[in-house]
């Protein structure tokens, strides 16, 4: 008997042995499964360089658009009033440089009557403003959200808009200049972000040039308000610029919704779930696009917090240079100085009226940058920009060759190449170069890095901005109106080199594919 129970333990012990054997088989077929599982995941979100001209965003079902279209329609109050603060020196210069009032109890006391040098200074200080704004507005963005940076943005408005109604000396309508240009440095960062980061991607190039639109709204909204006939004074102008930040101040606290990718960042899950159904509809499939953005996020967790140095390490450099470069030429492209210089040209060509000729030129713009609204995400953002680069280079030459020659020109081939040169400068800066820049910087950033990289961005933009302006008479003086203009022309097509052989198409591509696109591009050139 023991013989035979000693047998069968050895039976039974030899059958568990057989049994561990298979089930430790069983998982190691079942991790290698995985792991391929796995690895084919990761390879299917890296896009080759090829890829992402091709590969398309599958459509969700149930999709509303209308909420991200009011939201995006309340968040662009901030660039309309980006746009008015540019354009308010230019209708109330004459009342500036005269006297401020009638009577005395229309005024404070002391006259505001400036001389050129003091109106010069007071209309290129917003660009200080500007830079102060762009730098603050990457902290901003990143540790307290984008819809409160832009929410906050409205104050420096409020505020400078308040002190210039009331201002009683020329330092404090300085003072109160400086702080519009705050609010104008952190929109011109914080909106672009925004929308971008709240889009769809079919219509994340329409939305994103709705910045741009409401910009250039804002110039012919104060255009209008500083025509003669309706007799406001530049007071009266300051008080009309407290509307749109109030209204944007009030949507910001009771209803934007903060963006669903900076609160997956913040590890607020449910609220970025929340976020997206507002934003795409009660019955959108919400649950794709919320594991997409948190598998991109979830690539660079327990990262420390970016720093400005991080902005110039290999993975950063293609998009830094891409962003900072097109900046910088948007800015070179002379596009202030052709409309600084636009009421001349005109005078010239026969038109007296400056209001007029301001006028016609802003709302060229608007009507221009409509059709590029509707074109963004049909053509895409490379063709856009190599067309308005190459109209602007065309119109550029055609304007150095009427100074040149104008004196030899008859009153009627005189008006045709000035004002034909003028609004074709105007049509195609409006086409693409416009708004293009501020889409890119929206878009290629990664979202780790996206308050910080577009808050030096913006910096830069703003910084050859102050430059350009400050500049621009000397090389009139220097080089003459045509060899000024024949500048801007090769600049332009240095912009066109520029955009075609280092500038991707992103038209219909996620935040998240286009991230993944720059990541597996780093990974090919190292």
């Amino acid at each position: 008997m023991k013989m035979i129970e000693h047998e069968l333990k050895k039976i039974n012990t030899s059958e568990m042995a057989s049994t561990d054997g298979i089930e430790d088989e069983l998982n190691e077929v079942s991790l290698t499964t995985n792991d391929e599982e796995n690895r084919n995941i990761q390879s299917s979100r890296l896009l080759k360089n090829d890829e992402l001209s091709s590969y398309q965003i599958p459509s969700k079902d149930h999709e509303n658009t209308l909420p991200v279209f009011f939201a995006v329609a309340l968040a662009v109050m901030g660039p309309l009033m980006f746009g008015f603060s540019l354009g308010f020196t230019s209708p109330i210069s004459a009342s500036l440089t005269g006297p401020d009032c009638t009577s005395p109890s229309s005024c404070p006391s002391g006259s505001l009557s400036l001389t050129s040098a003091q109106l010069s200074l007071f209309g290129s200080i917003i660009n200080v403003g500007a830079m102060v704004g762009a730098a603050a507005g990457g902290h901003l963005t990143d540790q307290y959200g984008r819809r409160t940076a832009l929410t906050l943005a409205a104050l420096p408005f409020l505020a400078g808009y308040m002190l210039m109604a009331v201002a009683p000396s020329y330092a404090l309508l300085v003072c109160g200049r400086v702080l519009t240009g705050v609010g104008v440095g952190i929109v011109s960062l914080a909106c672009p972000i925004y929308i971008a980061e709240i889009s769809p991607a079919k219509l994340r190039g329409m939305l994103g040039a709705a910045n741009q639109l409401a910009l250039t709204v804002g110039i012919l909204l104060v255009y209008v308000c500083g025509l003669e006939a309706l007799g406001l004074s530049w007071r009266g102008l300051a008080c009309v610029g407290l509307v749109p930040p109030t209204v944007l101040l009030f949507a910001g606290i009771f209803y934007l919704p903060e963006t669903p990718r900076w609160l997956c960042a913040a590890s607020r899950v449910e609220e970025a779930a929340a976020s997206l159904r507002r934003l795409r509809g009660r019955h959108a499939d919400v649950d794709t696009e919320l594991l997409e953005i948190q598998d991109t996020l979830s690539a660079v967790a327990g990262q420390p917090k970016a720093s400005y140095k991080d902005l110039f390490v290999p993975g950063m450099r293609a998009q830094m240079l891409i962003v900072v470069g097109s900046m910088m030429l948007q800015q070179f492209s002379g596009v202030n100085a052709v409309v600084f210089y636009s009421a001349n040209i005109l005078r010239d060509a026969g038109v007296e009226q400056a209001d007029i000729a301001s006028l016609a030129v802003a709302g060229i713009q608007v009507v221009m940058t409509v059709v590029c609204c509707q074109l963004m995400d049909r053509a895409g953002r490379r063709a856009l920009l190599l067309t308005s680069a190459g109209g602007m280079a065309a119109s550029a030459s055609l304007l150095a060759t009427y100074f040149l020659c104008k004196q030899s020109l008859s009153p009627a081939v005189s008006m045709l190449v000035s004002v034909g040169s003028l609004m074709g400068y105007i049509i195609f800066f409006s086409l693409g170069l416009g708004a293009i820049p501020w889409v890119l910087m929206s878009e290629i950033f990664p979202a780790h890095t996206r308050g910080q990289a577009s808050s030096l961005a913006t910096f830069i933009n703003w910084s050859c901005s102050f430059l350009v302006t400050e500049v621009f008479k000397s090389m009139m003086d220097t080089l003459t109106p045509a060899g000024a203009f024949m500048t801007y022309a090769f600049e332009l097509l240095a912009t066109v080199l520029f955009v075609f052989v280092l500038v991707p198409e992103t038209k219909g591509r996620s935040l998240e594919q286009i991230e993944a696109y720059f990541l597996n591009k780093e990974r090919v050139l190292q």
